[in-house]
């Protein structure tokens, strides 16, 4: 008899031996499986189900998905040593087979596991990769196999589990508040950790569009990354997802300090709400909110919590993720899913916009892309601007530019409270001062108006139809007199308002005697001057301020020199507007004893970028801009304003 030739061929683990006739015969393969017990899977609902995370479409009009991932513990009960050659999760849909192969090892070797070892394994994710996790786009089947396949053994080992979807115990809150977001900026995340048990896991960071460079960018423009401020994230306030009460929290941890850690997340807060527990990791140091420092702290949706820092992590970001509150210290973590908040995949977002095709999220997961991240608006409708602000104001808008700006902001649910425009080189430019219309107070807004335009609109609004003067200014366009107004309507307001549009110097002193002796103050005195001749425009109220000051034709000086007597006497600038008068700045002010305003800040002569810093630090000191107006010198823009609060 010949001798056999070996030729080894793997088939799910056997060593398959072949006669020189061509007939095989298998051998050294002990039948059944080895004595193996399961000590765990997770993540596992009350019933022990096995869930998975639902996810929002990748793309707009698209269906949802599902991602599965388990983790399982083994004990070997053999009595040897076990070779596991390799894993297969297996489900049937629709009477079709679905098998995913997998290597015990990343580098794709056997596990050997020793008697009575045990052995954990998950089917997990890299960064930005789907990695092992199952992702299914279709019909969910009713369970999940896992096979185990060793060497010397003719069947795998199979642990069977029923598969359902998780729900988290509330309709969870995104983390970020829109309002707290910059212009052109967003929250952006991983769909998903990458990793062992926090495969469920989401780190967030923010993005924001530069619009000199026209591109994203984490960090803020010019920054260089070389410190923790010059990323958008650092910083930004934290909410609670869902009401909740505080299990655990940590504020001691510096920012930038890898190698420290509490629980592997640096100063975090841990909230349970009903059987889960939501964590938040790598907040600032000293940032949390004191009232909920305290076990046991009752904590609502919304509350702010925190801020973004750089704790126990290399980079500045946000980690959030949901475990079981009634196995803490299992180190697996569940599905989170959010509701009330917008997305979109990056790649489908060249440039900030609204009408991109965005996606609701609806108790849902965030998808994996790809070939990419996500963009999140924490909100169920993008705008352009986001809601809640105290104020949006731009300044030295191009006239021909203005209307799709003011469309945008107005689209965004505010509503113009000052409008001002002015001239440089011939051209116009408007600034402009918007609130977030919490009331929805009704608001009509007119401009480039001719002056018969303008008394008609007044007649139209006010006298027809209840609303209020909220602001006039006339301007310089390109020589000739325009206007433009704000008209609201507000419940239980007064209707009692004398106004002129366009009036000569003369006219105007005639009614600013009379209406002072009826007992009006002045609220509004816009002055322009055409081809050396001046034009005013103005309404009054009956306001109860004590004194009040109203100078229409001030040069620099002068006004620098009536501000710093204002000052002293504790009186307020209420109103300013510039013009130009025979090639001199000129400015009309008002000044009230008593504006009611706790806390003041003013600038006469700021250049663009000036006037933007002065902006945005009153504002983030809880100023509001009263007035801002614009006016030539020299061939170039300057800004005049004030703010109060």
């Amino acid at each position: 008899m010949k001798a056999l030739i070996h030729l080894p061929a793997l088939l799910l683990g056997s060593l398959v031996l072949f006669h020189p006739n061509g007939k095989e015969n298998v051998s050294k393969q002990k039948p059944g499986t080895p004595s193996i017990s399961v000590l765990e899977v997770q993540p596992v609902n009350s019933n022990g189900d096995v869930v998975y995370l639902t996810c929002a479409p990748k793309t707009a009009g698209g269906n949802n998905s599902a991602l599965i991932s388990v983790w399982f513990s083994i004990k070997n009960n053999e009595g040897k040593q076990l070779t596991l050659k390799k894993i297969e999760y297996q489900y049937s849909t629709n009477g079709t087979s679905k098998v995913f192969t997998f290597s015990p090892n990343k580098d794709n070797s056997s596990e050997l596991i020793s008697n009575g070892a045990t052995f954990k394994w998950q089917n997990s994710r890299a960064y930005n990769e789907l990695g092992n996790v199952i992702e299914i786009n279709g019909a969910i089947p009713p369970q999940i196999n896992i096979r185990l396949y060793f060497d010397g053994y003719d069947s795998p080992f199979v642990i069977t589990k029923n598969i359902k979807a998780h729900m988290n115990a509330a309709a969870y809150s995104f983390p970020g508040k829109e309002a707290d977001l910059g212009i052109n900026e967003y929250w952006y995340a991983e769909a998903g950790h990458g990793g062992g048990p926090q495969v469920f896991s989401y780190d967030m960071v923010l993005v924001g569009w530069d619009e000199k460079t026209k591109k994203w960018n984490t960090k803020f423009p010019g920054a260089s990354g070389d410190k923790n401020e010059d990323f958008r994230c650092f910083g930004r306030r934290v909410y609670a997802i869902a009401d909740g009460e505080v299990v655990k929290f940590n504020d001691k941890i510096k920012d930038n300090e890898p190698g420290v850690d509490t629980d592997g997340g640096g100063n975090t807060f841990h909230i349970k709400t009903g059987n889960e527990i939501i964590r938040y990791y790598h907040l600032k140091q000293f940032s949390l909110n004191k009232e909920f420092m305290k076990i046991g702290a009752k904590v609502k949706r919304g509350d702010w919590l925190a801020s973004v820092g750089s704790t126990a992590t290399a980079g500045t970001h946000l980690h959030i993720d949901c475990i079981s509150a009634d196995n803490p210290d299992a180190a697996v973590v569940w599905p989170l899913q959010f509701a009330n908040t917008s997305l979109i995949a990056f790649k489908n977002l060249p440039e900030p916009t609204p009408d991109a095709a965005w996606i609701k999220v609806n108790k849902t997961g965030l998808p994996h892309i790809e070939d990419g991240l996500c963009v999140i608006w924490p909100g169920n409708k993008p705008s352009w601007y986001p809601g809640g602000k105290m104020e949006i104001a731009k300044h030295g808008v191009a006239e021909n530019k203005y209307q799709e700006e003011f469309n945008k902001i107005w689209s965004s649910g505010y509503y113009p409270v000052w409008v001002d425009a002015y001239d440089v080189a011939g051209k116009t430019y408007f600034n402009t001062i918007f609130r977030y219309n919490t009331n929805n107070y009704d608001v009509e807004v007119r401009h480039d108006m001719t002056k018969e335009v303008a008394i008609t609109a007044y007649n139209e609004w006010v006298k027809k139809k209840g609303y209020r003067l909220q602001q006039i200014d006339n301007y310089n366009d390109a020589g000739k007199l325009k206007f433009a107004a704000i008209f609201i309507k507000k419940a239980g307001q007064p209707h009692a308002q004398p106004a002129y549009i366009g009036v000569s110097p003369e006219e105007h002193q005639t009614l600013v005697d009379k209406y002072a002796g009826d007992g009006y103050v002045p609220v509004n005195v816009s002055v322009v001057s055409i081809s050396g001749k001046k034009f005013y425009s103005a309404f009054y109220e009956k306001r109860n301020v004590g004194g009040n000051l109203l100078k229409s034709s001030l040069s620099q000086q002068e006004y620098q020199n009536k501000y710093d007597e204002m000052k002293e006497k504790n009186w307020e600038q209420v109103y300013i507007n510039a013009y130009n008068q025979d090639g001199q700045t000129r400015f009309s002010v008002i000044w009230y004893e008593k504006s009611g305003y706790r806390d003041f800040s003013a600038t006469r002569k700021s250049a663009s970028d000036s006037y933007q810093e002065k902006w945005e630090n009153n504002v983030s000191n809880g100023l509001l801009t009263r007035s801002v107006t614009g006016y030539e010198e020299g061939g170039k823009h300057w800004f005049a304003a004030h703010w109060s609060k």
